[in-house]
């Protein structure tokens, strides 16, 4: 978190993140189905009194190691999805 005084480099720009809760689901990277993932998640949050928070985005990060991509053949990425209390 930025506060007043850091030594911020030039080349980063500050932004203002809302922050808040996000489900993760973690797949296949390039060959995950949307479409089967998100119902899923959405069944998840509807019975868990959860529901998706379209006011902020979702966000992806790869979390395969170059040797571990090496010996699976291939990388995961976890999917990361806003959520509110319905």
């Amino acid at each position: 978190m930025y506060e007043d005084g850091m030594n911020v480099p030039d080349e980063f720009e500050i932004i203002d993140f809302p922050g808040g809760l996000y489900a993760v689901a973690t797949d296949i990277d390039q060959k995950t189905d949307k479409e089967r993932m998100d119902t899923e998640i959405d069944q998840f949050l509807n019975g868990n009194g959860f529901e998706r928070d379209a006011s902020r985005s979702e966000l992806g990060n790869i979390i395969t190691s170059p040797l571990a991509k090496k010996i699976m053949g291939n990388e995961q990425m976890d999917y990361y999805i806003p959520v509110k209390a319905k």
